[in-house]
């Protein structure tokens, strides 16, 4: 004989898969594997770049795949309604006497919304620096950035999203700034000297890894 208090706390759980693992700990679960591997990725390709100038695409264009594969797996574990966005609100209108007409809503599931947000954010910031380094090359006449800072910041962009990336290149900027007015002030560098740029670029996905998520709740909290 089972009592009602002890049925409903034990059907009111989700799943649970041994050791008091459950399926609510899955996204906890995701969002730790993708920091991990996000900051395994970055530093090695901080040290990689600082010390050969180099990024390779078997490290970015890999990353990209694993961070929209965790994707994937995050948005197979949302709820039915959990991100769904709903891109127009129809009511029903009345056509005529007895008559009525109801369109339906328009909206992105959460997975579509999910996957198809984060796709759309790897475009969009690699576009960023593509315009960046295409406005370098214009006013300059040579090349001011390699097609390897593209791909890192899109990685950046798989694993975190748009803004964030955005903050990471944001962080990227200001350290390497930095870097170079120390180089400039002690006569080691030239206005023309080459930096390592993905090596601050990946100081600055660290960091968004970490607390990026606050300092944009933060900043939109002044707007």
């Amino acid at each position: 004989m089972v009592s009602v208090g002890t049925f409903l706390s034990r059907h009111s759980r989700v799943h649970e898969f041994g050791n008091g693992f459950s399926s609510a700990d899955f996204p906890n679960l995701i969002a730790a594997l993708t920091i991990s591997l996000l900051g395994f990725l970055l530093i090695g390709l901080m040290v990689m770049d600082w010390q050969t100038l180099l990024l390779p695409d078997a490290f970015t264009l890999t990353g990209i795949a694993v961070g929209l594969f965790l994707v994937f797996v995050r948005a197979a574990f949302l709820g039915p309604t959990e991100d769904q966005v709903v891109l127009s609100n129809h009511h029903i209108t009345l056509t005529s006497p007895g008559g009525v007409t109801d369109h339906g809503n328009v909206f992105l599931t959460g997975p579509e919304h999910l996957i198809f947000g984060r796709i759309a954010a790897i475009c969009g910031a690699a576009l960023i620096l593509l315009l960046v380094r295409w406005l370098y090359k214009a006013i300059r006449h040579r090349e001011g950035m390699g097609l390897g800072d593209v791909k890192l910041l899109a990685m950046i962009a798989a694993f975190l999203g748009f803004w964030p990336a955005v903050l990471a290149l944001f962080f990227g900027v200001l350290a390497a700034t930095a870097y170079a007015i120390v180089l400039l002030i002690r006569g080691k560098a030239a206005a023309a000297s080459k930096l390592t740029f993905g090596s601050f670029l990946c100081i600055g996905g660290l960091i968004t890894a970490q607390f990026g998520n606050r300092l944009i709740a933060w900043y939109v909290a002044f707007l």
